[in-house]
Parts: C-alpha cells; sequence; structure tokens
C-alpha cells in the first residue's frame, strides 16, 4: 500500500537531510517548488513540512521559508567505538556510559540471521543497551552475535558494561580480530518503547545505523544495530578495522 503523498514528500526530504544533500542551515525547496514538482495541493505540502518540523529536523520562519535545524555532532559508530576500546582500554569516552537493559539467548530475527550469516531462529546472543552522555539517554542498541562466540566470551550474557567494549572483548577471548566493518544507515520514526528509552516527544525521527565487524577470513565477528535522535547522524561506509 503506497504512503499518503504527504508522508512520501516528508520522507524524500527527511532522506535527504540524512545524507547530508541538505546541509544545516539549508534551505529547503519552496512549497511552490514541492507542489510542482508532486503534483499535489499546497496543503498537502503544508502538512508534510510540518511533520519534519514536529521531528525537529526543520524550523520555518516568515519571509525565509525552511531550513534545515542546526544539528547535534556525529554519533560515533561501533567502529569508532572499537578504535577507541583499542587506544584507551575503555569504549566509552569521559562523560558517557551505558546501562544494559538486557543480555539474553533468543532466536535470530530474519535480519539479525542475515547479518550474522546464520539461518533465521539459530540461537543467538542478544545484548541491549541504553548510551547516556551525563543524564541524558543518546542512543539505544543492540549487539548481537553467534552462539559459539557466546560460549567463548561469557560476559556477554551478564548485564554488566563491558569497559573495554564487547567487540574488543570477543577479539581478546576469540583470538579473532576485526578487520573490515560496514554499516548502513536508515532514517525513519521512532518506535513507542524508543520514544520512552530516548526520552523523545512523538513524533520523532531517529537515524538506525546496522555495523557488522568481519574478522580477516570475512566471517562476521559481531552486528550491531544502533538507534541515535534525530540530529545525531552517522555515516555509512565499509572501512578497515587493522592499523
Amino acid at each position: 500500500m503506497a504512503l499518503p503523498k504527504y508522508d512520501q514528500i516528508a520522507s524524500d526530504l527527511r532522506g535527504r537531510i540524512v545524507r547530508g544533500e541538505l546541509a544545516p542551515g539549508a534551505g529547503l525547496p519552496s512549497e511552490r517548488e514541492l507542489v510542482e514538482r508532486w503534483n499535489v495541493a499546497r496543503a498537502t505540502v503544508v502538512r508534510a513540512l510540518d511533520v519534519l518540523r514536529q521531528e525537529g529536523l526543520i524550523e520555518t520562519r516568515q519571509g525565509t521559508g525552511s531550513t534545515v535545524r542546526p544539528r547535534i555532532p556525529l554519533a560515533r559508530t561501533a567502529g569508532e567505538r572499537y578504535a577507541t576500546s583499542v587506544a584507551t582500554g575503555q569504549v566509552y569516552t569521559a562523560g558517557e556510559y551505558a546501562e544494559i537493559v538486557s543480555a539474553e539467548i533468543i532466536p535470530a530475527p530474519d535480519d539479525v540471521a542475515a547479518g550474522l550469516d546464520v539461518d533465521p531462529g539459530t540461537p543467538v546472543v542478544r545484548r541491549h543497551r541504553v548510551t547516556f552522555e551525563g543524564e541524558a539517554p543518546t542512543a539505544t542498541s543492540y549487539s548481537w552475535f553467534t552462539a559459539e562466540v557466546g560460549e567463548a566470551a561469557p560476559r556477554l550474557l551478564l548485564r554488566e558494561r563491558v569497559r573495554e567494549g564487547t567487540t574488543r572483548y570477543v577479539e581478546m577471548q576469540t583470538g579473532r580480530r576485526p578487520h573490515t566493518g560496514r554499516d548502513w544507515w536508515a532514517a525513519r520514526l521512532a518506535t513507542d518503547e524508543e520514544l520512552a528509552l530516548l526520552r523523545l516527544d512523538g513524533p520523532a525521527a531517529v537515524s538506525e545505523v546496522r555495523h557488522a565487524a568481519y574478522d580477516a577470513e570475512g566471517r562476521v565477528l559481531a552486528y550491531e544495530v544502533g538507534i541515535n535522535p534525530g540530529g545525531r547522524w552517522s555515516r555509512s561506509d565499509e572501512y578497515s578495522m587493522v592499523d
């Protein structure tokens, strides 16, 4: 079923903002331009822009039109946290900490099974956390590992912080060093659970960043899904994780 036109317009502009095509401070296309491009009534365009204002992505001023709001600095990816762990022995920087929501073995959902290269329903390890800077939640994330990795790294199943970071800990326990990392991202609206965990007023936009770390043989070592509030967008890239 096709999305309503106003949702299609909002989704298109949201994606351009997230990808950096519309930078902070940049003006959005005028209402007239959007009306002509999408062949819709002005009321439809106004509704689409209102969605983006509610998500905190744009602001509108009389006489100047709508512009992209300034962003909070980029959220750190799992690969960047791994690099911090290797350099300092701790995954978090000053002022950052995480609360572990759960650490358990569950059947792999289809998307996670594809990320870990296992069959759907295969038992896998899932760690769910919320990351804070001071008192403010800045992200919620899920780290996933195969049962084989879980057996070699038993602290993954404890609801305790792994100060060196889960990927670094897995490397130390298994001898499998991350060699290549890959990130994918998408922009979407937060779920009710994410609104509560991140203390957001809905509706609110979030970025979803999926990260996979591969060893030198190309086997998946860790798979992570991170959700960041709107404004803390990250990058999509493939990169080396070795010096």
